[in-house]
């Protein structure tokens, strides 16, 4: 039901997986929304790469292809919209900042029949949701691939080994173009600099192996950071908060009476294992 026509304008489950995701690219009929209160969801296109983590607000378009791996335990809820509902909110996978009224919608929203139109009162829920996504800041884990094949060869290689010392020159020999060439068309391909798009996937890097329980000093010293202070002083300057604070549930024991194993929530789609996506 979830992934076809009929039933609720908007279908939410609770999700809770403590082991990884079947990351086989596939696509959903309906707009995806998801909220992670624990662990850490990567979500990839042809377009690029994402992070969803906790206490955000991730959006996938109905029809999109992605892939989606997790990284540690996960728990949250997943909201599937109707197409029809879709169509002013983003043509890319985003990363929302979750706002308390859009996330005591959707987990409202949980109780609701999922074979059958939504009420009034519940349809006004949804708009409210709806507005409430709309007028949320959108949240910079972003990783965009360039279209240039030597450039998309340059991001790759620097996502597989975020700790090479190459400087941009260096990149740029190794590519086969110029230094300048490369800066200028990093810009306009990824909207951001070589430095700030190193910085990113470094930091993707870090949260993804934070969340499985890799100690700050193994993460910094494995980035390539001279010292583990150094390596907390960007994170903190990027994200906001110290890489011991940024994974603490708001309500860990409210996330626990709420979301039960996914597998019995009726309608939920699954994939090899038996597994259930929080971005699915």
């Amino acid at each position: 039901m979830i992934d076809g026509v009929g039933g609720a304008e908007l279908i939410a489950v609770n999700v809770r997986n403590d082991v990884a995701f079947d990351a086989t690219p596939h696509a959903h009929a309906r707009g995806t929304l998801f909220l992670l209160t624990e662990g850490l969801v990567a979500v990839e296109t042809a377009r690029g790469r994402f992070l969803a983590p906790p206490r955000g607000i991730g959006w996938m378009p109905p029809g999109v292809p992605h892939s989606v791996q997790s990284y540690g335990p996960t728990a949250g809820f997943g909201a599937f919209l109707a197409a029809e509902f879709t169509g002013d909110l983003p043509a890319e996978p985003t990363s929302f900042e979750a706002s308390p009224l859009a996330v005591l919608v959707m987990q409202r929203a949980v109780d609701w029949r999922p074979d059958t139109p939504l009420d009034p009162v519940q349809m006004r829920l949804l708009l409210v949701l709806l507005d409430e996504i709309r007028q949320s800041p959108t949240k910079p884990l972003q990783l965009p691939w360039p279209a240039d094949a030597r450039l998309l060869a340059i991001a790759r290689e620097m996502l597989a080994d975020v700790a090479n010392p190459r400087r941009l020159e260096q990149w740029a020999q190794w590519a086969d173009m110029s230094p300048r060439t490369l800066s200028r068309k990093f810009v306009q391909e990824t909207g951001m600099t070589y430095a700030q798009w190193r910085r990113w996937a470094r930091l993707t890097h870090a949260l993804e192996w934070l969340a499985t329980g890799r100690s700050v000093k193994h993460v910094a010293l494995s980035l390539g950071y001279d010292s583990v202070s150094a390596f907390i002083k960007v994170f903190r300057e990027t994200l906001g908060a110290t890489p011991a604070a940024y994974f603490q549930s708001r309500n860990p024991e409210r996330t626990r009476e709420r979301a039960p194993a996914t597998r019995h929530n009726a309608g939920l789609p699954t994939h090899a294992g038996g597994k259930t996506h929080a971005g699915d």
